[in-house]
């Protein structure tokens, strides 16, 4: 049988698990591998636990009920295989190696518009004027639309996140409706204007599939939603997290900003230690057995990225931001895994090496000129506010 704890041990709702979730992490890993949480889900914690799950056609997107978020069956995000398969490989190729050195060339340009802005004011809001920006208008280049809707795009997707969470609330599901709405209006409107107008960008190739037979336009609609919706969210976090932890860290900007080889380690242990996303959620087809707790058919899991990146038997000093943590890049969860790992993974690591390495490089001594204002949530972490003067 499954354990069952009480009190609550992982209080999703509550401020101080949403402003700091570990040390509740903590606590559920020593005591048990599955914890039967009170908001109806059953949540897997350890990292070796989390890492084979992952992997486990047992568990199913296509089988959860998505609620306010149904749009999403229709995307890659949504299904299993084999229509999982179809559907990534027609977006694969536009995050292979070679596309992603074309699209960190985009991606300069618009970091370092955003930092001669930045010299030219004294300072910026790293948010708003760096990290959401750079991502939102990368994002946007790749799929071949304009950046007219940004600020929209970006409150809409926050909206919808909160409804995705199991401390939702009904203003929340409320929110996420009325966004969605706005998304699937907007995005007709694009799909229409590229079909008068067509062009070359990832939006452009799924309509060439639709139009081959390869993608329904459900599909179309609902998989350029996802990219436009949440394609810039975890980079947009990974990079001003980043810039925040290594403010505090001088040397290791220093040697961030001086050493490319370092990097990628680097950019790993940032999405380690405060994953933008701490959970996938997948319904569970049939009884998995889990370090003797059974993991039981029919039930909603949350495999916890978060909780699994923080876990000491796989990374030791768990707490504590390592520059050099070995086996980081291999074994972190900032991105998933299996069939459902980030699609667009390669980007991201770019991206956080290219905006965090040319803040350093031009600003080398940044300093934080008012408190971090943090918008977390137990789904995702957010920084709403982190002025820096450079």
């Amino acid at each position: 049988m499954n354990a069952v704890i009480d009190p609550d041990l992982l209080p999703f709702a509550q401020p101080n698990f949403q402003a700091d979730p570990y040390p509740y992490y903590q606590v559920v890993r020593d005591l048990t591998p599955v914890y039967a949480s009170p908001a109806g889900v059953q949540v897997v914690v350890r990292h070796a636990d989390v890492f084979r799950l992952l992997r486990d056609p047992r568990l199913s997107a296509r089988q959860l009920d998505f609620g306010v978020a149904s749009i999403f069956h229709d995307s890659m995000m949504g299904q299993d295989s084999p229509d999982h398969a179809r559907l990534r490989k027609i977006s694969a190729s536009w995050f292979s190696p070679a596309r992603v050195a074309e699209w960190s060339v985009v991606m300069t340009g618009l970091v370092d518009e955003a930092l001669d802005e930045a010299a030219r004011q004294g300072g910026m809001n790293v948010p708003d004027d760096l990290s959401f920006p750079a991502t939102f208008g990368t994002m946007a280049y790749i799929l071949g639309v304009g950046t007219h809707e940004a600020q929209t795009c970006r409150q809409a997707t926050l909206d919808i996140g909160r409804a995705l969470r199991p401390a939702a609330t009904d203003d929340d599901v409320a929110g996420a409706h009325n966004a969605f709405a706005w998304y699937v209006s907007y995005i007709q409107e694009l799909i229409d204007h590229k079909r008068r107008n067509p062009g070359d960008g990832m939006l452009d190739a799924f309509i060439a599939a639709e139009a081959a037979g390869a993608m329904s336009s459900a599909e179309v609609m609902a998989t350029t939603t996802l990219f436009y919706a949440v394609g810039h969210l975890d980079n947009s976090f990974m990079i001003h997290n980043g810039i925040r932890l290594l403010i505090e860290r001088p040397e290791l900007a220093r040697a961030f900003a001086e050493d490319s080889e370092t990097r990628m380690s680097v950019v790993a242990e940032i999405l380690r230690i405060d994953t933008p996303e701490q959970f996938v959620t997948r319904y569970v087809t049939e009884d998995i057995e889990v370090d003797s707790v059974v993991l039981p058919a029919g039930e909603v899991a949350l495999l916890m990225l978060g909780s699994g990146n923080r876990d000491e038997l796989e990374f030791p000093e768990p707490d504590t931001f390592f520059g050099d943590r070995p086996n980081v890049q291999k074994m972190h969860l900032a991105f998933g895994g299996g069939q459902h790992g980030c699609a667009g993974q390669v980007l991201a690591r770019a991206q956080g090496d290219i905006a965090i390495a040319r803040f350093f490089q031009r600003f080398p001594h940044a300093r934080l000129s008012s408190e971090v204002e943090f918008a977390n949530t137990e789904f995702i972490r957010g920084i709403r506010s982190m002025p820096v003067s450079v």
